[in-house]
């Protein structure tokens, strides 16, 4: 009869913890909401409420304001609200910033380290963000490599890329 009762009160802990981790992720989905699919290594999120990192989770709604950065040796994948997949890599953080128009997506600001964004929908203006430069993206599957002090480096594999700064634009496109 105690293991009995010792399996069942494992059961019911297991539970408990399992809904309660799960509670922040089962709130409503919003338009513009994203949701960190996996984690590997060290993977933490700052809300837009709050200056605290707190480990993230998978399956974890991200919402406009967010924040999230990985770890030495550690990634993470989010898609983002309009099906596009960022690949997060070690020592990266992004933020989910409100979109530039109405109607877009939210752009996503990389301050540093690297990131692949891949998406097979149909094309949707997507906009990324640097401390040197910012891009409208339309379709597209590329590479993002931010240095510590803002070097940026893309490598386009599919579709098309308008980059601006302070000193112009420039449109680059790749058929695959």
């Amino acid at each position: 009869m105690n293991r009995f009762l010792s399996t069942l009160g494992t059961c019911l802990l297991t539970f408990l913890v399992v809904e309660t981790a799960s509670a922040e992720t089962s709130q409503p989905k919003g338009k513009n909401d994203s949701i960190l699919l996996t984690i590997e290594g060290k993977v933490e999120v700052s809300r837009t409420d709050g200056r605290d990192w707190a480990a993230g989770q998978t399956n974890q709604l991200l919402r406009v304001g967010d924040r999230l950065r990985t770890g030495a040796r550690s990634r993470a994948t989010i898609r983002l609200s309009n099906l596009t997949v960022l690949r997060v890599n070690e020592l990266t953080t992004v933020q989910l910033q409100p979109p530039s128009r109405a109607g877009n997506q939210p752009v996503v600001n990389v301050n540093s380290g690297a990131a692949y964004f891949f998406s097979r929908e149909k094309p949707t203006e997507l906009e990324f963000r640097t401390p040197l430069a910012s891009g409208a993206i339309r379709g597209t599957e590329f590479h993002l490599d931010v240095a510590e002090d803002g070097l940026t480096i893309v490598t386009l594999l599919v579709g098309e890329i308008v980059l601006s700064n302070d000193l112009g634009q420039i449109a680059v496109t790749q058929t695959g």
